[in-house]
C-alpha cells in the first residue's frame, strides 16, 4: 500500500498528493517530485513546511510524514526582499516557509512595523502584481533554479466597509 504525501515546490503551481510505496525513503518522494518538476533527484533538497533545516533524505517515510506538508527545491535558503512604500527589507528564508510566516516578519518589528490596528489587512504579492499571494503557500514555489531570490510588494488588502443599511 502506498503512503500519500503533500508537497510543494519548485516547478509545481499548488500542492500535490505523491505517492510513494510503504516502505519507501525521502530520497523515493523526491524522485516522484522530479518526474513532476524536471529537478535532478541529485540537487534537490527535501523540506517539512516552515522548517530550515533539510530532511534526510535515506530515512524511511513513515507515519509521522502523512499529513505534513513537505517541500522540494534546488536552493538552501530564498534571499526574500519586501517592498513597502519607499523602503525595502531583505531576509534569508527556507523555500518551505509559507508566504504567512513571511508577511508577519514583513509588517512585525523585524520588517515594517505596521501598525497592530492595520496589520490583518496586510498581504504580499509578487513584485509588480496584483494578485495576493496564499498565505498557505510555500515560497519556493514562485522561485525557479538558478534564481535564488524573491522580490514582493507589502500592500493593504481590501477593507471591507461595513457599510449597511441605515435604521
Amino acid at each position: 500500500m502506498d503512503t500519500s504525501i503533500i508537497v510543494d515546490g519548485e516547478g509545481l503551481m499548488d500542492v500535490e498528493v505523491v505517492f510513494v510505496p510503504q516502505g519507501g525513503t525521502r530520497r523515493d518522494l523526491v524522485l516522484e517530485v522530479a518526474k513532476k518538476t524536471g529537478i535532478g533527484v541529485e540537487e534537490a533538497i527535501l523540506f517539512l513546511e516552515d522548517t530550515d533545516e533539510p530532511l534526510n533524505p535515506d530515512l524511511v517515510i513513515g507515519e509521522d510524514s502523512v499529513g505534513k506538508v513537505h517541500h522540494v527545491h534546488r536552493a538552501r535558503r530564498i534571499e526574500v526582499t519586501v517592498q513597502y512604500q519607499n523602503g525595502a527589507k531583505e531576509k534569508p528564508f527556507s523555500p518551505s516557509t509559507r508566504v504567512q510566516t513571511v508577511l508577519d516578519w514583513a509588517v512585525g518589528p523585524e520588517g515594517f512595523k505596521i501598525d497592530p490596528a492595520i496589520a490583518p489587512e496586510m498581504e504580499l504579492a509578487l513584485r509588480g502584481e496584483t494578485a495576493y499571494l496564499p498565505k498557505q503557500a510555500h515560497i519556493g514555489r514562485y522561485v525557479r533554479h538558478p534564481q535564488h531570490g524573491l522580490v514582493l510588494d507589502l500592500v493593504r488588502g481590501v477593507v471591507p466597509n461595513g457599510s449597511g443599511p441605515c435604521l
